[in-house]
């Protein structure tokens, strides 16, 4: 009867949030806005972009991993993969990160 249900919160907003038209984020801003749901928010995880995007996405993510690394955080940032061998692996990986939430569609485009 007194059973705990617990819930936990992922915030795409790093991710998602850019699919907006006009919004982009800088590293650094992401950086600040991840720092804020983890440490302020209390956010359980967070999804900070898409594996192999650009240069930009690159560093954002290198730069909150090496931050909530510091801080032990690092296994609750999270960054979108691809089918597609091991190349969001090795790019997720090489970024600092940790955590793959695994996309798989069957559009040819996000498998190459």
């Amino acid at each position: 009867m007194g059973r705990e249900v617990k819930i936990e919160i992922m915030d795409t907003t790093l991710r998602d949030g850019e699919q907006t038209s006009g919004v982009l984020f800088v590293p650094h801003e992401k950086l600040m806005i991840a720092r804020l749901l983890l440490e302020e928010l209390k956010v359980d995880r967070i999804e900070v972009a898409s594996a192999r995007v650009s240069d930009g996405e690159f560093e954002g993510v290198k730069m909150i991993c090496d931050w909530a690394a510091r801080r032990n955080m690092l296994h609750r940032v999270e960054v979108l993969g691809f089918v597609d061998g091991q190349t969001s692996v090795d790019w997720i990986r090489s970024a600092g990160g940790r955590v793959i939430n695994l996309l798989c569609k069957g559009s040819l485009k996000h498998c190459t």
